[in-house]
């Protein structure tokens, strides 16, 4: 008996160990029998995978499974999950996926199958969003998205982006897209985490954009976030830690060059040397000196939590969600925090009535994150001190001004004195109730309420820029914004036949409200109260404010099918405004869809699975002007009269005329577009072709000073965009455990001025301290022009005479005489450069082998150029600049080597083409590598997921560009693109982290 039980043991352990080494072959073919290539093959809770040959075989070995099952899997077909038994080989037959046939997303009070779609519109998924460290919502748009331009104009923390749908549809209005979140029109974007996000929906053309009406002009955003399932609770938690960094430095001089280059300048000037012998012996032997670069800036650590509950039965599931964000600043005390909550409930009330409720809290803290790009900002100020000065003197007190370099107060004492706080609580609740009316007839209420209030509280004592003038103050600023939307709308949604109809009808009602009050002392007897003790001012001011708005709308829309060809969307909407006079405007808007691929003339084919040809028409409006724009206005301030000879009245005076018929923005776009598939949907190419007019322009018209002076808005210009987008995309490898996911965009954009009204010609004023008449806007050229003299080099020995002429001498600064005039003036100048790219692009790719994955996204822009005023701040001679601290003097004329770097003696210009340059730019956004545990490892630990991974962002960039950033401008509005002064760069960033699934 022992004997036999010994035999059956050891056979046993044979069939087993036999077993560990069998291969299982087999066949997967598709839907109709054809074998199926690249079809991924993985045994069920381990790592072993392999993919199907040419034939669509495969042949893997089960490792030491007892009951393995093998996945099958191939993109565009459902997954099945085969048990091995016995040794014969396995043949596999998939089915297509009918979800992802029928995948549908949001276009706005509704969704749609994504075939069904006419208009242009593009989608980011969750997946693509969780693959960088992100911020802003504004951020996942960067590279991925083609006809979408998202620029990060600056690298404080916690600022937004400069998003363009399309080019600029706007002169004095607001360029960035409408945000809809969960329905919420306008919704805070900033109250959203990243790793909430469902989906995200860009609306590009007008037919898509137009159910929005006059706030579609810029384009749509549709953010939808993410829900419960029904199921075991799933608890999911991320956590990931930044190190950022300046990503470049100005090449400065030195201490000891600084000095040199000094004394150079005062021998040109006939003045007194500033640095003896002595001084420049000392300095060799140490000729470092103080880096102000490095002085006022940090290496900060940013840190991101994150932590989301979800579950649920059939009847309600919930999502919450907590999110934490704490993001130092490049600059010395700075930073920017933000905590997020969200309570995400759908409640089944019963068989026809469902509701869901969206609740987010947002609470974001800052601090002097709204440096706006200056020559008085610290970080400008950095590149100007000279290296000869010291932080603090040897007894510990900041040096507040210095005789050389700049004649501005301590950049560092100024950054680390200076408190610009911002507290704002921001509460957004939704309710969306549906209720179906008929087997085909919805009716949906969508109610959205938001209450921010918002505390700016500013302390500028005497250890600041401000307070060393005599301006030192204290202020506190509270200000309360209510919103409300309602959105009421029915939806008839019914298949007969060989048609599909899907009709929506709208009433939607919006109002806003928003009161402010601000107090302010100044020279106040003590600091050592913060700004909390207003009282201690020499003197006190208080204002306040109040403002209020509405709109009402009503939209039909039809969507209608034939035979799953014959595609057609029509929709009209139309909007009534507070803000204008004639407060009516209607939208309307068609667009057809052709699905070639359909027709019986098209033959049955592996290669080309899908084919949509589309065509557009749409209207969309933009109103461009804050509220009460059309009622005049009394103003205070006005000259006093003294009525008793001593005590000064309070004057209130009329202000400007306004425009006695303020009507909407309105944006007429054309579309064409083809969508085509290949390989059942391994690779995807999304052509548009779009031709953009912005009639009735609203901008601030000149009022002659017999009538008071000032300006006023006016409906008075055309402009237009027209532009081509290509996006290509998919899985190009699938071999093995390797496959490579890839996705590129490039979008051309042509921006034109066609009418002003007969102004024709406008010269743009006051952008920060240092730009002034730098932008132009004229008739027949680009928005972003800027304007100035070009500049031709120096004048050399052998034009001496020619020279004189101009009052000018070898060495000096030659400009282009435009009239011939004999003179250099006004009349001289002339478009020198523009801040819109010709066209911008982005390529991202996926690389998966196994376990690992790897991320690399570029994003690049081309044709554009930056005019700035940091460098002509480094060559010193000009304003508070009375140094040179940069290496651009290094090459400076002389009679005996005649370059194009004019002497200290010649006039330092601004506004030249000198100092544009082109900003054209190639960078690595993001590369980042992950690693997903295993299932069979984690199931011992009972975790549902994990995954680690490093990534690192903007490490590589090439460009011409010789500035900290080639993406950063301090523009004010769209005439202004372009202009850079000392403004904050996006940092390079290292990044680790993790992601948990319970």
């Amino acid at each position: 008996m022992k004997r036999l039980l010994l035999l059956m043991l050891l056979a046993s352990g044979l069939f087993q160990a036999y077993a560990q080494k069998q291969l299982t072959k087999g066949k997967v073919s598709d839907e109709t029998g054809q074998p199926l290539p690249g079809a991924t093959v993985r045994v069920k809770g381990t790592t072993i995978s392999t993919s199907t040959d040419g034939k669509g075989e495969f042949q893997i070995s089960t490792g030491d499974q007892t009951s393995p099952v093998l996945i099958i899997s191939y993109i565009g077909y459902n997954a099945q999950e085969i048990p091995v038994s016995g040794n014969g080989p396995i043949a596999v037959q998939m089915q297509l996926d009918a979800k992802s046939l029928q995948d549908v997303v949001v276009v706005g009070y509704g969704v749609q199958k994504k075939r069904d779609v006419t208009g242009a519109t593009s989608s980011l998924k969750a997946v693509d969003i969780a693959k960088r460290p992100l911020t802003r919502i504004e951020q996942a748009l960067q590279g991925t998205t083609a006809g979408v331009t998202a620029q990060s104009n600056s690298g404080q923390p916690g600022k937004g982006l400069s998003i363009r749908v399309r080019g600029t549809s706007s002169i004095s209005g607001g360029n960035d897209p409408l945000y809809v979140i969960d329905g919420y029109i306008g919704g805070n974007i900033e109250s959203v985490s990243m790793a909430d996000i469902e989906s995200m929906e860009i609306l590009k053309d007008a037919s898509a954009t137009a159910i929005y009406g006059s706030r579609g002009s810029n384009g749509v955003v549709l953010i939808t976030t993410k829900s419960g399932k029904s199921g075991k609770m799933k608890v999911d938690a991320s956590a990931w830690f930044s190190k950022a960094s300046l990503p470049k430095k100005l090449d400065l001089l030195n201490a000891f060059e600084f000095a040199t280059q000094a004394n150079k300048q005062a021998e040109q000037n006939n003045t007194t040397k500033p640095y003896s012998q002595a001084d420049l012996d000392a300095l060799a032997k140490n000729p470092k000196g103080t880096d102000w670069q490095d002085e006022v800036t940090q290496q900060p650590l940013i840190q991101n939590y994150q932590v989301s509950v979800s579950g649920g039965s059939e009847n309600i599931k919930y999502y919450l969600s907590y999110n934490n964000i704490d993001q130092p600043g490049l600059a010395i005390n700075q930073w920017y925090k933000r905590n997020t909550l969200r309570a995400n409930v759908d409640a089944q009330l019963n068989k026809k009535l469902n509701l869901k409720v969206n609740i987010t809290a947002v609470l974001p803290q800052s601090r002097n994150v709204n440096y706006a790009g200056d020559i008085t900002d610290p970080f400008a100020q950095a590149y100007q001190w000279a290296p000869t000065a010291t932080v603090r003197d040897e007894n510990g007190n900041f040096v507040k001004r210095y005789p050389r370099g700049s004649n501005q107060f301590n950049p560092v004492a100024n950054a680390l004195n200076r408190q610009e706080d911002g507290t704002t609580t921001n509460v957004t609740a939704t309710g969306i109730l549906t209720y179906q009316i008929l087997k085909n007839l919805t009716f949906t209420s969508n109610n959205s309420y938001e209450l921010q209030n918002q505390l700016t509280q500013t302390l500028l004592p005497k250890l600041t820029n401000e307070g060393d003038v005599g301006q030192d103050r204290a202020s506190q600023e509270n200000s309360r914004y209510r919103s409300w939307q309602n959105s009421n709308f029915l939806t008839y949604n019914n298949r007969f036949g060989d048609h599909s109809l899907t009709v929506t009808a709208l009433f939607e009602q919006a109002s806003r409200v928003n009161n402010n009050f601000k107090a302010q002392a100044n020279n106040l007897s003590s600091y050592g109260n913060g700004y909390y003790n207003l009282g201690l001012g020499r003197t006190q001011l208080t204002t306040s404010g109040y403002w209020a708005d509405a709109l009402i709308s009503y939209m039909g829309r039809v969507n209608y099918s034939y035979k799953d060809k014959y595609l057609l969307t029509a929709s009209v909407r139309t909007d009534g405004s507070s803000h204008l006079t004639e407060k009516y405007s209607t939208f309307p808007a068609i667009a057809l869809g052709w699905a070639i691929d359909k027709e019986g003339f098209m033959p049955a084919s592996n290669v080309l699975t899908g084919l949509k040809l589309r065509l557009s028409y749409g209207q969309t409006g933009n109103q461009a002007v804050p509220a009460y724009s059309t009622i005049a206005r009394v103003t205070s301030g006005g000259p006093a009269y003294y009525f008793d000879g001593s005590t000064p009245s309070v004057s209130t005076p009329l202000g400007t005329p306004v425009a006695r018929g303020l009507k909407w923005e309105r944006n007429t776009t054309y579309d064409a577009g083809l969508d085509a598939e290949f390989f059942k949907g391994r690779l995807t190419f999304v052509f548009d072709a779009y031709d953009r007019k912005i009639t009735d322009l609203l901008y601030d018209y000149p009022v002659d000073e017999y009538k008071g002076g000032g300006n006023y808005k006016a409906n008075i210009g055309t402009l237009r965009n027209r532009g081509l987008e290509f996006n290509v995309g998919g899985t190009p490898v699938i071999a093995g455990k390797f496959k490579w996911n890839a996705n590129f965009n490039i979008s051309f954009n042509d921006n034109k001025v066609v009418d002003l009204g007969g102004l024709d010609k406008q010269a743009v004023n006051n952008i920060g301290s240092a730009q002034h008449n730098a932008s132009i806007l004229q008739v027949g050229e680009s928005l972003g022009s800027f304007y100035g003299w070009e500049f031709l080099g120096t004048w050399k020995t052998a034009e001496k005479a020619e020279a004189a002429k101009y009052g000018k001498v070898p060495g000096d600064a030659k400009y282009l005489d435009v009239n011939n005039d004999g003179q250099i003036n006004d009349d001289d100048r002339k478009i020198i450069g523009c801040g819109i790219p010709k066209y911008t692009f982005g390529f991202g790719s996926d690389f998966t082998y196994g376990n690992w994955s790897l991320n690399v996204l570029f994003q690049g822009s081309h044709g554009n150029q930056i005019m700035s005023a940091t460098f002509p701040y480094t060559i010193g001679n000009l304003g508070d600049a009375r140094d040179a601290t940069s290496h651009l003097v290094d090459n400076m004329w002389s009679p005996e080597k005649e370059t194009d770097v004019p002497t200290y003696t010649s006039k330092n210009d601004l506004n030249t083409s000198r100092w544009v340059y082109d900003a054209s730019f190639i960078k690595l956004k993001n590369i980042g590598l992950t690693y997903t545990f295993p299932e069979s490892l984690l199931s011992r630990v009972k975790f549902r997921s994990l995954d680690i991974f490093v990534s690192a962002q903007n490490i590589w960039t090439i460009t011409n560009y010789p500035g900290y950033d080639p993406e950063v401008t301090n523009s004010t509005n769209a005439i202004t693109q372009g202009l850079e002064t000392g403004v904050i760069p996006n940092p390079k960033t290292y990044t680790i982290g993790l992601r948990l699934g319970l």
